[in-house]
């Protein structure tokens, strides 16, 4: 199956990753490539919105832990937001959900900014 990446920019170097189909063997280069795209030294913050991802593979959890990794390593956040109930058990399964963020919360830039917010704040405490 396909994936649908709409990468949104918002204020402060912050981007929202708008996602539709499967993360998998056949799609996972496609998302590294859009998110080194917008990687630098700015960047802030990376929200992956998942509500519309069915399917993710090994591959897919790979570039997931990749980003983490990356954007880690620039002081920045990601977080995950939406996830189908087959993702979530994948990461819980995985034990990847308690080392990413991961929220269910409804789409929508007020959410979404007040994630980042909060966020920021445990990183600087």
């Amino acid at each position: 199956m396909a994936l649908d990446i709409t990468i949104i920019k918002k204020e402060n170097y912050t981007y929202l990753v708008e996602l539709k189909g499967s993360i998998d063997s056949d799609t996972h280069d496609k998302l590294e490539k859009e998110i080194k795209e917008i990687i630098d030294d700015n960047i802030k913050a990376v929200v992956f919105d998942m509500a519309r991802v069915d399917y993710v593979s090994s591959m897919g959890l790979g570039v997931v832990v990749w980003v983490k990794k990356t954007l880690e390593r620039r002081d920045a956040i990601f977080t995950m937001i939406n996830l189908q109930p087959q993702i979530k058990k994948l990461f819980d399964l995985m034990k990847l959900a308690p080392n990413i963020k991961i929220h269910d919360i409804p789409a929508g830039d007020k959410y979404i900014d007040q994630i980042i917010k909060e966020e920021s704040e445990k990183q600087g405490e």
